[in-house]
């Protein structure tokens, strides 16, 4: 369900913990690797977010 999400290209919100801190992500998908399980979401300001894959807990 996540990985379909994420191919999709266009905007998508996550819901995740970094550095222990709840936050809502809105970007597209710039990169995912998964060797290292990290997401990359790039916003409408071209500001890039790495996001742990454990750490998501919702994407819509």
């Amino acid at each position: 369900m996540y990985l379909r999400k994420l191919t999709e290209d266009r905007f998508i919100t996550v819901d995740c913990y970094t550095d222990g801190i709840f936050q809502t992500l809105k970007g597209r998908v710039h990169k995912l690797n998964p060797i290292d399980q990290i997401l990359s979401l790039k916003d409408e300001n071209h500001r890039v977010f790495s996001i742990p894959l454990s750490g998501i807990r919702d994407i819509y």
